[in-house]
């Protein structure tokens, strides 16, 4: 988790040095949103397709998401309520992993808890690093459809452009 708390700093950094405006960095885990899936009971085969559903949740409203997962996705209106009431959770940091930690379901689920763990060992490794955590928002909503991501997937957001 250290060279990915690197790569936070590293954007944290340009994007400072650019003089972009108010940003925030936005980190999630993919273990995670598998633990989710797999508690919420989406087969293993359409992991990926939800993923890339959940994607859109920043470039649209939650119903829109909600009714492609069961119209052209395929799962159950339940299935999709249970990602929905899962993937929700948004915040700093410490409060999104204390929240889940009091999760008894989510930490029952290996992958969830083991992303749990990865993403937990990260922010510690940023706060080491000096990063102010107010730049950092977990977002459990944060998914990339892309077979490629496997760990940690963060991006930075502009809040507000400087003048």
């Amino acid at each position: 988790m250290l060279p990915d708390a690197e790569c936070v700093k590293i954007v944290i950094e340009i994007l400072r040095d650019v003089g972009v405006g108010d940003f925030r960095v936005v980190i999630n885990h993919r273990k995670i949103l598998d633990g989710i899936f797999e508690l919420c009971g989406v087969p293993p085969e359409k992991f990926r397709t939800i993923c890339s559903s959940i994607d859109k949740l920043d470039k649209t409203f939650w119903d829109d998401v909600r009714a492609e997962m069961i119209d052209e996705k395929g799962v159950s209106p339940e299935i999709a309520d249970a990602i929905g009431t899962h993937i929700q959770l948004s915040g700093k940091p410490t409060d999104v992993i204390a929240t889940l930690k009091a999760k008894e379901d989510f930490m029952s689920n290996s992958n969830a808890r083991s992303g749990l763990e990865s993403v937990e060992l990260m922010f510690k490794y940023c706060e080491l690093m000096g990063i102010d955590s107010s730049l950092l928002i977990f977002n459990l909503s944060l998914a990339r459809g892309l077979d490629y991501y496997t760990g940690v997937i963060f991006e930075a957001i502009l809040i507000r452009k400087s003048s």
